[in-house]
């Protein structure tokens, strides 16, 4: 009986069900994140509506549009993404995962700061660009898209032929300008945190994908972690 349920198990861990069901507790916290800005979202629309906004409003409104829609792409990319053909072994790369996963996230839980003029354009900047790159990054990846150090699908094109971490460069850079928009001391602490947490990452996933592809080796050995010619 006890061999005949773990087999069980060991099937439906690689089921799609049970992919969509591991990554439901990040795709309710995105949820609940986006739930939280909402209000000044709206505050922002009905801004527009009644022709009252300034441009520190738009730019604001620019900056939680931006987070919003790169939420909604993480979210559609953790349901729509391969069943993984390795994972990572051991309980401290799946730790450092979620960290850097939900740590991001947690920006839209504090309270959005009014900025000068100068400070919410480098903020939108940051914000947009950072949106942008992983937009494209994670379009790049498609299916391949993962939370955990997994391998579903070695991906060597688009921003991936040039360095090998573009969607967490990109976060990085978002991160950057959250850390201006978002209060503080809270802001700067947690964005320290989720660019420790994301390099760490890149150890562990980089682990797994030489031990599931033999090219990968090659790949890395022609491409920079993160910046060319410089990390």
């Amino acid at each position: 009986m006890m061999k005949s349920g773990t087999n069980w198990l060991g099937a439906f861990r690689r089921t799609k069900a049970y992919d969509v069901l591991a990554a439901a507790p990040l795709i309710l916290w995105y949820f609940f994140g986006l739930r939280t800005q909402s209000p000044f979202a709206r505050l922002r629309l009905s801004e527009v509506i009644a022709g009252t906004i300034d441009l520190l409003g738009v730019l604001h409104l620019i900056a939680l549009t931006g987070s919003f829609v790169l939420t909604f792409l993480l979210v559609y990319s953790l349901i729509a993404r391969k069943i993984p053909e390795l994972k990572s072994t051991g309980v401290l790369p799946r730790v450092v995962a979620v960290c850097g996963a939900f740590l991001g996230n947690g920006f839209l839980y504090l309270r959005a700061m009014q900025l000068s003029l100068g400070t919410q354009v480098l903020a939108d900047v940051l914000i947009i660009a950072g949106t942008t790159g992983s937009f494209v990054s994670v379009l790049g990846l498609g299916p391949s898209f993962s939370l955990m150090p997994e391998a579903r699908t070695l991906v060597t094109t688009g921003p991936y032929a040039v360095i090998r971490h573009p969607l967490y460069l990109a976060e990085v850079i978002g991160i950057l300008g959250l850390v201006l928009q978002f209060q503080q001391p809270w802001a700067l602490l947690l964005g320290a945190a989720v660019f420790a947490t994301q390099y760490w990452r890149t150890v562990f996933e980089e682990r797994v994908l030489s031990e599931a592809y033999p090219d990968y080796v090659a790949y890395r050995a022609r491409t920079w972690r993160f910046v060319p010619y410089l990390f």
